[in-house]
């Protein structure tokens, strides 16, 4: 579809004459009508009926009026971010992340964008997963990290990593290179994220497909909380391992892997298609990457090492 026929048809409608939107903008009539005509055979549609005074919009031309808005400014926004790629990063992303990747990379995600895309500022939004897909379908928000995609409709998903998921304990409790079975947990005082977190609902998940009714004592959705709690003896609590092996390693709690093989999420960035991409948040994209490589990659090798 010509962008300069959805540009004539915006002009006849803000005007409501033919020969008035040819006027303004610089071009004969007979081409404008022509121009009108074309694109109304493309649509098979007719977009105005003929007044006394010039034109008024038919019901399909209302409809489509806004459509072609959104072309336009799809398409100009489009240019104008390709044009934006031979020059430095700008603009606001809404990035939304569960609470274990904020923690984990939303400090230094700030400074990394900082230091190198100074005129880039993020908006890091903490929430629930299921929230964040919400967002996302909705245009609310640029960037979202989800576990666990499942149908993703019309959203875009790229793999960052994969998430171990351990059990934690006060230190001695566990033998890191034993693994811990959830029949094993059965009985046991635990500490978990209430039902509508995405890490409950995949150990439920994981629990009934065992057979196991795990003991949940205490729904604290806040990770930092139950990692607290668990290394002072309060429960147990199953966390991603990025968030606790500095801890373990110091002595601070312990930690094992649960299951054979381990249990762990994969960790995506997701976008909607729909949403206009731009430079600022493809940047932010490939500093997360930097970001987590550094922090969360030299764990997990560890981690595996020290198991194997």
């Amino acid at each position: 579809m010509d962008t300069a026929h959805l540009k004539a048809f915006l002009r006849i409608a803000e005007t409501g004459s033919i020969s008035r939107a040819a006027q303004s903008l610089g071009i004969a009539q007979p081409s404008l009508s022509q121009q009108l005509l074309r694109l109304e055979d493309e649509i098979g549609l007719k977009l105005f009926d003929r007044i006394a005074r010039g034109v008024i919009l038919t019901e399909p031309g209302r409809i489509f009026l806004e459509q072609a808005r959104h072309i336009l400014h799809v398409t100009e926004q489009a240019v104008a971010d390709a044009r934006h790629l031979r020059e430095e990063a700008r603009g606001q992303v809404v990035f939304a992340m569960p609470q274990s990747i904020v923690r984990l990379a939303g400090p230094s995600l700030v400074e990394t964008l900082a230091r190198e895309a100074p005129m880039v500022r993020v908006r890091l939004v903490e929430a629930f997963t299921g929230s964040i897909r919400g967002w996302l379908e909705a245009e609310k928000i640029d960037l979202g990290i989800l576990y666990d995609l499942g149908p993703l409709r019309h959203l875009s998903s790229s793999f960052l990593l994969r998430d171990n998921l351990v059990i934690v304990g006060p230190f001695g409790r566990f033998d890191q290179e034993r693994p811990v079975s959830l029949r094993d947990l059965a009985g046991e005082p635990m500490i978990s994220p209430g039902p509508q977190h995405g890490l409950r609902q995949l150990l439920d998940r994981e629990a009934g497909r065992e057979g196991v009714d795990l003991r949940i004592d205490q729904e604290i959705d806040s990770l930092d909380v139950a990692i607290a709690l668990a290394a002072a003896g309060h429960g147990l609590a199953v966390v991603p391992l990025s968030c606790v092996s500095d801890m373990a390693f110091a002595g601070q709690l312990s930690m094992a892997p649960i299951g054979t093989p381990p249990m762990l999420r994969s960790l995506n960035i997701v976008r909607n298609p729909s949403h206009v991409l731009t430079h600022a948040s493809v940047t932010v994209e490939r500093l997360l990457r930097q970001v987590l490589d550094r922090h969360a990659q030299p764990s997990i090798e560890r981690w595996e090492k020290t198991c194997q």
